[in-house]
């Protein structure tokens, strides 16, 4: 039999306890064999590990591979600058990990607060004298002393009760406080016995007694939370896409590396020499900026989803979030302001009366329709009798007491309408069998009774109603069957129904009834616009909640929400797996009554259809499919530390809008990071194509390995980071999702960047370096010059080709498919400070002894840099016009439908 379907003598037993609480003895030995009440955390990370890890990634190894060759090229040639090269590559693999790390370190410091969810301190009667002590050393058997407000510490079967109310939602997902009663439960799981509470759940109102039978991991708070350290977390898509990149351009560099070694070796330049050029086209390939300018991007992106209420964990998951092809959220909180708002009232007299203004501390009136004369008067006693019936209260922005009746509260204070006098004598609690509540108040003498409730149990409690005259006129079944209109109307509309009545005396007899209030969860204001921005963008929204189908279903259809069909967590039960795979292929369904397990089913379920799920949570209940999603999202404001960690993002303001807001920033970085893959290896082609023509034709070395690393960790670099900053494109929410088989290194990326950006750059560099050697009088197969001031000079103009037409990629590529001049000139603030340095760059190449010993440059006669000139106007004009062939075919750019705001419109930036 169950703990919680026997008596107060057998619970006691069972736990080998008593009503006077344990002794300090038993206590402590209890402590000893069930160990302190604590969910124990994840293993603590090993930080040195986690750092040297960031060393072991793919791109990162190749980049260590590279360093380790240029070193050895050095002992075998040295004075070629090949150790520079070596140095400053593993310089720049040095500052990827430790940032990379550091973002993680963060990451975890933030929500690195499993255990905050439970109490620090707890009540408990301990031979027979109430004690505080740390919640750790709770033990079964322990007897607890539950007050309002308290987190309460371990499970635990009630022995008294005083008007209890819980807040279960940490576990069950319900919004609405649930009764606890202290009778035995033949319930059919613990989770559904009223006589139970739980661990991490708090008391909302009321007071009680509990015998603690389960503490630590063996609660229902720490089974679910082992349960999602179970579940594997897949791998991200930027993940699997960064290996795919390193892998193409690894097999591409080496592969061309080991061709042109096997030519220069039968061409007869010896090993030695062979092998050199073949490392020198290597790292020629290899895009030693792209990793550092990647998680710099995603780093900034994450920043950027900061100041817009998004908190991301980890890095990888910013570019997730662009693939989300399904949001499931939750109702309370996340589309609702999760706060109960008194939004109508229907006098007895027939009025009806709207209550404006939102949530508990809102500004609003109560504005009257159809006012007689009396109307004012009949309103203010409603409203007062319903004040008057509350345990709960709003002093000043505190509140304190159970949501619906803070609503009421709320709805007086509105209206200006106080106790009028009235000294509460006595209180007959609400219980979940009554459905109601009543309180006697005296006032000169008179004791009147208040009474409210579900309009079913309190219209036949009463006698007469006031009409409009202001008298207790006979309630008939005529105006019963208009009551019971009018109630059933709003109930249709997801209102939660309250009668209220009073009579005289202390006796919920012969009620005269007053009216009805209809109360709501408000859906947020710019939660519509969000969920249309969805629609638009092929993103499918899914309601997933604890809360009943009926008020589920209103809300989604608040907000623009499609429902083909409702679902309760009944109804999933005898669904199998395959069978709700088809559902959602199918259907937009919406879930209600949910528990733990089944969101993560449906997680499952629509990760097995192919879908990208983002899911969003709260609760305990909410961690395992938190982990498995493939973008968990947790609630910040209410959410559990349990969900916050098993995350991959924090809503700071629990606002769905915020959530379209991060994914509108997911689609920005994986556009971004196209971009500026496109921009290096754009790059990439001028320093290829120099050593390419050094073979087959007789002309000295256009460019050195150090000169190509200034250009892919130096030059390149900062400009890249402001392509990864780039706002979103105009049309970014109105594309479908990115595909899984999308690629950032696609056929496009590789045909503007190699085989369009690349061969004007390469010709730009190359036309520089053989144009100012002829025009110095060079002549052609002379290779004496190598090393010469003339050379230097000659490499310089290479180098300056490849650098000025990136200047000019650059701006170009601030947009893929639009106009650069779209963009507008200053709204990139680090793109323009990546111009200003690179001018910089430029000037110190061609006047700074210093960097030219260094990177083997030379001062050019200004006369001869025209020649850079004409390559990055063609480069500009000729990308703009590729752009404009591309909206012309695809009908991009043409107009843009206005009718809805974008995200970044809807949900403004958190500037602080």
């Amino acid at each position: 039999m169950a703990i919680y379907a026997g008596d107060r003598e057998e619970l006691y037993a069972r736990t080998e306890s008593r009503e006077e609480g344990l002794t300090g003895a038993e206590a402590a030995e209890r402590l000893g064999v069930h160990g302190p009440n604590v969910i124990q955390k994840r293993e603590k990370k090993n930080y040195f590990r986690v750092y040297l890890r960031q060393y072991t990634q793919f791109f990162a190894v190749l980049l260590e591979v590279a360093a380790v060759l240029s070193l050895i090229a050095d002992a075998s040639a040295p004075g070629e600058g090949y150790d520079i090269l070596g140095y400053a590559i593993a310089g720049a693999v040095v500052i990827n990990a430790t940032f990379a790390f550091w973002q993680e370190y963060k990451a975890d410091q933030t929500v690195e607060a499993l255990l905050r969810l439970m109490p620090s301190m707890v009540t408990v009667r301990r031979e027979d004298v109430a004690e505080t002590v740390d919640a750790r050393e709770v033990v079964p058997g322990d007897v607890l002393l539950l007050e309002e407000g308290d987190r309460i510490a371990a499970d635990a079967v009630l022995t008294g009760v005083n008007s209890l109310y819980v807040d279960l939602s940490t576990l069950t997902g319900e919004s609405r406080p649930r009764h606890r009663t202290a009778e035995p439960s033949i319930a059919a799981s613990v989770l559904e016995a009223r006589n139970v509470v739980f661990a991490g759940t708090t008391v909302t109102s009321g007071n009680g007694t509990a015998v603690v039978y389960a503490t630590g991991r063996k609660t229902e708070f720490g089974k679910i939370a082992t349960l999602a350290k179970e579940v594997e977390k897949r791998q991200t898509p930027m993940q699997k896409e960064i290996v795919r990149i390193t892998r193409i351009l690894t097999l591409a560099a080496v592969l061309v590396g080991g061709v042109f070694f096997v030519l220069s070796y039968f061409a007869g330049f010896g090993l030695l020499v062979a092998a050199i050029f073949a490392l020198s086209l290597i790292v020629a390939n290899v895009p030693e900026g792209m990793l550092p300018t990647i998680t710099l991007s995603l780093s900034l992106a994450s920043q950027h989803m900061a100041r817009r209420n998004a908190l991301i964990k980890n890095l990888d998951s910013v570019q997730t979030l662009g693939s989300t092809t399904v949001i499931c959220t939750d109702k309370t909180g996340t589309l609702t302001r999760n706060e109960m708002t008194a939004r109508v009232i229907v006098l007895s007299s027939g009025e009806e009366v709207s209550v404006t203004g939102e949530g508990y501390l809102g500004d609003g009136e109560a504005v009257i329709k159809g006012r007689t004369e009396g109307s004012d008067e009949r309103l203010e006693f409603f409203l007062m009798a319903a004040l008057l019936n509350c345990r709960a209260a709003i002093e000043g922005d505190h509140l304190h007491g159970d949501p619906t009746e803070l609503a009421l509260v709320a709805a007086a204070r509105k209206a200006c309408v106080g106790p009028m006098g009235y000294e509460k004598v006595a209180e007959i609690p609400f219980t979940s069998e009554r459905k109601m509540m009543s309180t006697v108040h005296a006032k000169d003498g008179a004791r009147l009774i208040f009474t409210k409730g579900a309009p079913e149990v309190v219209l036949p409690k009463c006698r007469a109603f006031r009409d409009r005259t202001g008298a207790a006129v006979t309630l008939d079944e005529e105006e019963r069957v208009r009551i019971a209109a009018h109630a059933e109307d709003l109930e249709r509309q997801a209102y939660r129904l309250l009668a209220v009545a009073y009579g005289e005396g202390d006796e919920e007899e012969d009620l005269v009834y007053l009216g009805l209030i209809g109360l709501m969860d408000p859906p947020r204001a710019e939660v519509p616009g969000a969920v249309a921005t969805c629609r638009r963008a092929g993103i499918r929204v899914m309601v997933l909640t604890g809360d009943n189908p009926i008020t589920a279903g209103a809300v989604a259809e608040a907000v623009g929400l499609s429902v083909d069909r409702v679902i309760t967590g009944d109804e999933l039960a005898g669904i199998s797996d395959e069978r709700l795979e088809e559902i959602l292929k199918d259907e937009d369904v919406l879930f209600a009554r949910m528990r733990s397990d089944q969101k993560l089913q449906i997680a499952t379920a629509l990760q097995k259809n192919g879908e990208v799920v983002a899911m969003t949570g709260d609760g305990v209940n909410d961690a395992p499919a938190l982990k498995k999603a493939d973008i968990g999202i947790a609630m910040g404001l209410k959410g559990t530390e349990v969900a916050k960690e098993a995350a991959d993002m924090v809503l700071i303001d629990d606002n769905f809008c915020s959530i379209v807001a991060a994914v509108e920033e997911g689609r920005t970085v994986y556009f971004n990071i196209k971009k500026f893959v496109t921009y290096i290896l754009a790059s990439n082609v001028p320093e290829i194509v120099p050593y390419i023509l050094q073979f087959f034709l007789r002309i000295p070395l256009p460019l050195t390995v150090i000169q190509i690393l200034s250009i892919d960790l130096g030059s390149d670099m900062l400009p890249g980071l402001a392509l990864g900053s780039e706002r979103h494109e105009k049309d970014i929410m109105e594309i479908p999702p990115v595909g899984k088989t999308e690629r950032i290194l696609d056929r496009e990326v590789f045909k503007r960047g190699y085989f369009f950006l690349g061969i004007i750059e390469a010709t730009a560099a190359m036309t520089a370096f053989l144009g100012f050697l002829f025009l110095m009088g060079w002549q052609y197969g002379d290779l004496s010059i190598a090393g010469t001031e003339l050379h230097r000079q000659a490499m310089t103009m290479t180098l300056l080709g490849a650098v000025t037409c990136q200047l000019a990629n650059v701006w170009t590529l601030r947009s893929w498919e639009f106009s650069a001049f779209e963009r507008g000139l200053f709204t990139n603030k680090l793109l323009i400070v990546a111009v200003v340095l690179e001018a910089i760059w430029i000037y110190l190449l061609l006047t700074a002894p210093s960097v030219q010993a260094i990177f083997n440059t030379a001062s050019v006669p200004p006369a001869y840099l025209l020649l850079l000139i004409p390559f990055p106007i063609l480069l500009f004009v000729s990308h703009e016009f590729y752009k404009y062939l591309i909206r012309r075919r695809t009908g991009k750019g043409i107009h843009r439908a206005e009718e809805e705001p974008l995200p970044s419109e809807l949900c403004g930036e958190n500037e602080e």
